[in-house]
């Protein structure tokens, strides 16, 4: 008995470890629609390594900042168009970042890729103008904008349903596994979070079952003084647009400019 439990749990460990790529990016089936409303038309961003990803650009109009996009893991820059557009009636230009393996884009995607992916789009805005950059990340977006935070200029960073690190998430869905030895992706936010100096903003539904909403508070409390938590009762992890959370983002954007 006592050997048929230790080659289940040793099965189930190795099987967690082989596929664990494709539980953190399940990438969706899509090749994405093309933008042609409110100014958005489709961009290939090149990456210093060789990558090509598919996003979709709007520029701004005469000297609004410029927010960068970018989506959680079993989403697509395709599928972000209302949020969108609710920026880019805002006057802001938008960038909706893709990732490597998503959408489109070549490649397979990692923790190091998509850090690298984010340095690229902010690079590709940059060099379309000078005006200041944002970010407005949901998910595992959030930990791609927090690092690219650090390593960028930016004027306010927007997180919805963030978490303080992967491996704590991790941890908390499989406290019988050693994740510490196995995450090979561990996006781990809450130990950049403080190297940020400029506004935050955190958005989290009460509700949020994926990326339950202590994991956002504890990014809150390594994060600067000048980081706003909101909690959104009765939201979960992917409806916090429709209890608002576009709109308080727009917000925070022109308020902190």
């Amino acid at each position: 008995m006592l050997i048929s439990i230790t080659i289940f749990f040793l099965t189930t460990i190795a099987a967690l470890y082989v596929l664990q790529d494709s539980m953190i990016f399940p990438s969706p089936a899509t090749r994405g629609a093309v933008y042609q409303e409110n100014g958005f038309r489709p961009v290939s961003i090149h990456t210093p390594d060789g990558e090509s990803l598919a996003s979709f650009y709007r520029p701004p109009e005469t000297i609004q900042p410029t927010i960068l996009v970018f989506h959680g893991n079993g989403d697509a820059a395709a599928y972000q168009q209302s949020k969108a557009n609710q920026l880019a009636k805002s006057g802001f230009g938008v960038l909706l970042v893709e990732y490597r393996g998503y959408g489109g884009s070549s490649g397979v995607p990692s923790e190091s890729g998509l850090y690298i992916d984010g340095m690229a789009a902010y690079d590709f805005v940059r060099q379309q103008s000078s005006q200041p950059i944002g970010l407005y990340a949901h998910s595992l977006g959030s930990g791609v904008a927090v690092l690219l935070a650090t390593k960028r200029k930016i004027f306010a960073l927007v997180l919805e349903s963030p978490f303080d690190s992967l491996m704590a998430v991790a941890k908390r869905r499989f406290p019988w596994v050693p994740v510490s030895l196995l995450l090979k992706h561990k996006f781990q936010s809450d130990l950049l979070i403080g190297k940020i100096d400029v506004p935050i903003l955190m958005i989290h539904g009460s509700d949020d079952r994926v990326i339950p909403i202590g994991h956002g508070k504890k990014l809150a409390e390594k994060a600067p003084f000048n980081t706003r938590f909101e909690e959104i009762a009765g939201a979960g992890h992917n409806n916090l647009q429709q209890f608002g959370s576009v709109d308080m983002a727009v917000e925070f954007f022109k308020s902190t400019e």
